[in-house]
């Protein structure tokens, strides 16, 4: 099918929910997987710590998979929390960063014989890293 399927999760069910099962199975097939890694919507404009299940994935992946991170401000502005009707003519700013391939990152937790909870959190904490540099520069792009 070419059409964008959805699931949701449920915050503090952990990684192991039938979301992130499913993902791991359009992942394991080549298709692509779009997941809000901070768990919830964020009504602050600061970075949450962004949730595990990335790291799941990336560990239980039949092929390692390449991660696109991307970071936006002003979708707040265009369709506020609790509203239905999208507001127009508002400034909404997107920074794309550069592909994270999980490759490499899996063969160092092999190479050092991390434990599955250790290569979940060094996933986890890359990732966190690299969406943090991409929402400073969103952040610079947004506000100028």
């Amino acid at each position: 099918s070419s059409g964008i399927n959805a699931e949701y999760g449920i915050r503090g069910d952990g990684i192991y929910q039938p979301c992130m099962d499913f993902s791991l199975c359009e992942l394991d097939q080549r298709r692509p997987v779009h997941l809000f890694v901070e768990g919830k919507v964020n009504e602050s404009r600061e970075l949450l710590r962004i949730k595990w299940g990335v790291g799941r994935l990336a560990m239980e992946c039949s092929s390692p998979p390449v991660i696109i991170p991307w970071a936006h401000r002003g979708m707040e502005e265009v369709l506020p929390l609790y509203h239905s009707i999208p507001k127009v003519l508002k400034r909404v700013s997107i920074q794309v960063g550069e592909p994270l391939d999980t490759a490499p990152l899996l063969a160092d937790c092999q190479k050092f014989h991390f434990s599955p909870l250790a290569t979940r959190k060094y996933i986890t904490d890359r990732v966190q890293w690299e969406l943090e540099k991409l929402c400073a520069k969103v952040d610079q792009i947004h506000h100028c």
